[in-house]
């Protein structure tokens, strides 16, 4: 019996110290778990200085300017100077010479003495006829007609500024251009004892026969 009780006493005491002991570990745990979280937010927080020692920037570097040498020109001169009489009156005049006005040759178309081909009108129409070549396109279409040509006898007897004032076909048309054009010399045409430029119209006649 007196057994009995001692495990009975024995089995109270040691709950009494299991309890006891949980007891105490709830109330420890939570405290920890505190002081645990509280040094983690410390962690994560900026720490901000406050009352910064303020320090006093370096001054800015001094930049030394170059030194620049002056050299005084001998030949200036500071004062004007006075080369003439002020009371002196001096006229200056600069002749330009005026280019030459290129000469206008004077054309006639009426002159005592008319431009003639050297050996008169028969030697002019033999030329004709020995240098025309009819054109055989004009031969085959049958074209014909008469082709009016001016042109300036110049006063050294060349023949100048050929035209055709009145035509025909242009087939015609440059072939009587090209005889005019190659001609020889003529003589040239007078007014008062003089050789002038005049002009002469000629009419050259294509005819198929």
């Amino acid at each position: 019996m007196e057994y009995k009780i001692t495990y009975v006493l024995t089995g109270l005491t040691l709950s009494l110290a299991i309890f006891l002991c949980v007891l105490e570990y709830k109330n420890i745990k939570p405290t920890n778990s505190y002081v645990t979280s509280s040094l983690i937010a410390l962690e994560d927080e900026e720490i901000v200085e406050i009352n910064k020692p303020l320090t006093t920037p370096p001054p800015p570097p001094v930049s030394i300017p170059d030194v620049v040498e002056v050299v005084k020109d001998e030949k200036v001169i500071d004062k004007p100077v006075l080369l003439l009489d002020p009371e002196i009156d001096i006229n200056i005049v600069i002749e330009v010479e005026e280019e030459p006005k290129p000469v206008v040759e004077e054309i006639f178309d009426i002159v005592e003495e008319m431009p003639e081909f050297i050996g008169g009108i028969e030697k002019l129409y033999e030329y004709l006829g020995n240098n025309i070549n009819y054109p055989e396109q004009a031969k085959d279409f049958s074209i014909q007609g008469k082709v009016f040509v001016q042109f300036v006898v110049w006063k050294d007897g060349t023949i100048r500024d050929v035209k055709v004032v009145k035509g025909a076909h242009k087939l015609l048309d440059k072939e009587a251009l090209r005889v005019i054009t190659k001609m020889p010399v003529w003589k040239p045409g007078k007014q008062r004892g003089k050789n002038v430029n005049a002009r002469f119209t000629l009419p050259i006649k294509f005819r198929i026969s």
